[in-house]
C-alpha cells in the first residue's frame, strides 16, 4: 500500500530531475570511458613511465576513477530503475515493504526505492 502522495507537478519535476541525472551519469561514464582507453593506449609508450612516483600517482588516480566510475553505475541502474517504477505505477512505493517512502524522501533523493526503515535495515544487513 503506498503512501506517498506526490502531486502532478511533484512527479514531474521528480521525472526530470531522474531524466537530467541519468543524461549526466551517462555523460560521466562516457569520458571515464575514453580517459581509460587513452591511458591503455600509452601505457606501453617509453614516456608514459616516468618516475615511480609518477607512476604510483597515476596508480592512485586510476583506482579513485575506476571507484568513481562504479559509484556513477550503480546510480544510473538505481536512477533507470526509479524511471522504470515511474513508468509501471509503482515509483513512491517501498520495494521491500510496500508503504510509501515518503515524499519528502523522494524529493531529497528522487531515486530511494525504500522507506527509511526499509533503507535502514538493509544498510545493517551489509555490515
Amino acid at each position: 500500500m503506498n503512501t506517498t502522495t506526490l502531486s502532478d507537478s511533484q512527479r514531474a519535476h521528480l521525472r526530470t530531475v531522474l531524466e537530467q541525472r541519468q543524461q549526466q551519469l551517462l555523460r560521466e561514464l562516457g569520458q571515464v570511458q575514453r580517459d581509460t582507453l587513452a591511458v591503455a593506449s600509452s601505457a606501453g609508450d617509453a614516456e608514459s613511465a616516468g618516475s615511480p612516483r609518477d607512476q604510483a600517482n597515476r596508480m592512485a588516480e586510476g583506482v579513485v576513477r575506476d571507484a568513481e566510475a562504479a559509484r556513477d553505475h550503480d546510480e544510473l541502474v538505481a536512477v533507470r530503475a526509479a524511471l522504470e517504477r515511474m513508468a509501471d505505477g509503482s515509483y513512491g512505493e517501498c520495494i521491500d515493504c510496500g508503504q510509501g517512502v515518503g515524499a519528502a524522501r523522494l524529493l531529497a533523493q528522487p531515486h530511494a526505492a525504500r522507506c527509511i526503515a526499509c533503507q535502514s535495515k538493509a544498510e545493517q544487513a551489509r555490515r
